[in-house]
């Protein structure tokens, strides 16, 4: 694991979370779903891309790297899971959800996948930020999807171009905001036991 860390970080982070979440759902043809099963499963494909970008990122930074890919997964998947299938929540509809409802599903989200990631980013002393920085930064990224969905809607675009659209917007936003909080975390000094 380096000890320095660069503000190339920052932007390396940034390239990560827009090629991990573009990647992998443009590579899937999408026409014939409706809005709520292309959201759902962009959201899938892109927790996987998502993950597996931010590993590479992370590989000389983060001790327990290794750990990064199953942990993102399952705190990805099960805020999706939690988002889906709990009634009161809105992934109910049938066509685009509204602002509101999509920045609240994704700080769920966010929040959920915050916790598994912190468990990996908990050893440095600004590691808490983390809890606070993923609800936020994949609440802010819902923008993202709104405005490439919503373009789709209003101005009658391919699914192809809506996809294009959503998901690189999803992953600028949400690797902007959660690169300057890994930025801070990984060069926060690392919390020490005390040994027995």
């Amino acid at each position: 694991m380096t000890k320095k860390l660069g503000k190339s970080f920052w932007w390396l982070w940034l390239l990560a979370n827009i090629g991990g979440s573009t990647i992998l759902p443009l590579l899937v043809w999408q026409d014939p779903y409706d809005p709520r099963s292309r959201i759902l499963l962009n959201e899938l494909l892109q927790g996987i891309g998502i993950a597996i970008a931010q590993s590479t990122v992370l590989k000389e930074r983060l001790a327990q790297q290794s750990w990064w890919i199953p942990l993102t997964l399952m705190g990805w998947f099960s805020g999706l899971g939690v988002i889906y299938f709990v009634p009161a929540l809105s992934w109910r509809w049938s066509s685009l959800p509204t602002l509101p409802t999509l920045l609240l599903d994704f700080a769920i989200m966010g929040a959920i996948l915050g916790i598994c990631q912190w468990l990996l980013l908990r050893r440095f002393r600004a590691g808490g930020l983390w809890l606070f920085a993923s609800p936020i930064g994949l609440a802010a990224s819902a923008w993202g999807l709104y405005l490439g969905y919503g373009l789709q809607v209003q101005f009658n675009q391919s699914a192809f171009m809506a996809t294009t659209i959503a998901t690189f917007l999803q992953g600028a936003i949400y690797g902007a905001i959660t690169g300057l909080a890994a930025f801070k975390i990984l060069r926060s000094p690392k919390i020490i036991k005390p040994k027995k």
